[in-house]
């Protein structure tokens, strides 16, 4: 997952690709829409994916 930020600052409405940014970010996972954002000047940052935390499994005493 990627959050792209607008060259103009707090733009909110339809994007590159068809994201919509809001406050001037959006977000997404294409690769494409992640490249072709580089190229044209906006800023990229690379975000870790969102993972829930593994449930916690209890091994039986015995």
């Amino acid at each position: 997952m990627a959050v792209i930020h607008t060259p103009v600052e707090g733009y909110s409405g339809p994007g590159v690709a068809g994201l919509m940014f809001v406050d001037g970010q959006a977000e997404t996972d294409d690769e494409a829409v992640i490249a072709y954002a580089r190229r044209r000047g906006y800023d990229v940052q690379d975000a870790a994916p969102k993972r829930k935390a593994p449930a916690k499994t209890e091994t039986p005493r015995g």
